[in-house]
């Protein structure tokens, strides 16, 4: 590739990859290195927190993502993606990072010239072609991603719109439950997790995240255990994390107590609000009840998910 260019940039070219090893080069590319010779780099543990920062919802997550699912990489500091070489698999995120707006399908194509996968994954705002190259999607499933404005959300709960979210949280605290934040998945929590794998069939990406919460949370500073207790045992959790001034909880696993998610949200809004958060990110829709669910607690549908899965023919 470096033979495309001139001796006056070959030598600068050769000179930036060896301060800057962590850059993928396009081979089929012949722009200019003024342009932007190199469109995707390979994210450092630095630069998974640094984007995380910069995030505005759980599609942003990058510790977590690069956990479960790959190698992190940021194409022209916009998209994220991450590469799984042993399933032949790539992410893409198509939520930009930047407010201008790079090409979502030129980053596709980009991005599946560069890794040839044999599966491509991939969250948009919008719906993308189903054949991109010699990839053709099979499946295609919209949601919607809910948060919580925290500046418009009494947390004394008073008033009619709020009688109903009052009635669950005097519930469970006349239960007798009781919140506190952690940083060790502890084998309580490890048999929560295996509860609820054990109710239903998941799809391959699920199991990836659940198997590496722990290594997850260990590995980075950012991420916390919101546990509920009743008479000191552990009963449910909640996965949160931070992103530039969203509180997102990813995931989550309970037993079979009445009003305990109700109990986890109120008390993850309250500790939201106490630390500056605006936003509280409590994920998709996922089916019409879960929908309902998230309404209920205020929540707003903030960003309209479109999920495609690619899979390369021939």
């Amino acid at each position: 590739m470096l033979a495309l260019f001139g001796n006056e940039k070959l030598s600068k070219v050769s000179a930036f990859l060896g301060k800057h090893k962590n850059f993928i080069v396009y081979e089929k590319d012949t722009f200019s290195l003024d342009e932007a010779i190199l469109k995707v780099k390979r994210l450092s543990h630095r630069g998974i927190l640094d984007c995380q920062r910069r995030g505005y919802f759980d599609e942003h997550l990058v510790a977590l993502y690069a956990s479960a699912y790959g190698e992190p990489y940021l194409y022209k500091d916009t998209y994220l993606l991450y590469r799984d070489e042993l399933s032949g698999t790539l992410w893409v995120t198509l939520f930009g990072l930047l407010s201008n707006k790079e090409d979502r399908i030129n980053c596709l194509r980009a991005s599946i010239d560069q890794f040839k996968p044999q599966k491509v994954i991939v969250t948009s705002p919008e719906k993308l072609p189903l054949d991109m190259g010699g990839y053709h999607c099979e499946t295609v499933y919209f949601d919607k991603d809910y948060q919580i404005n925290l500046s418009e959300f009494d947390d004394g709960l008073r008033g009619s719109d709020y009688k109903d979210l009052r009635y669950r949280v005097n519930n469970a605290k006349k239960r007798g439950y009781t919140s506190a934040l952690g940083k060790i998945v502890t084998p309580a929590h490890a048999h929560l997790m295996a509860l609820h794998l054990t109710k239903r069939r998941y799809a391959l990406w699920d199991y990836q995240l659940y198997l590496k919460i722990d290594e997850y949370v260990e590995k980075y500073s950012s991420p916390r255990l919101f546990n509920a207790f009743l008479n000191g045992r552990l009963i449910g959790f909640d996965v949160v994390d931070a992103l530039k001034d969203v509180l997102a909880t990813p995931l989550g696993f309970y037993l079979d107590y009445p009003s305990l998610a109700d109990f986890l949200i109120y008390e993850e809004i309250l500790y939201a609000k106490s630390k500056g958060f605006k936003w509280l990110d409590i994920g998709w829709a996922c089916n019409p009840g879960l929908g309902e669910f998230k309404k209920k607690w205020m929540a707003t549908p903030r960003f309209r998910v479109c999920v495609q899965e690619y899979h390369k023919m021939g």
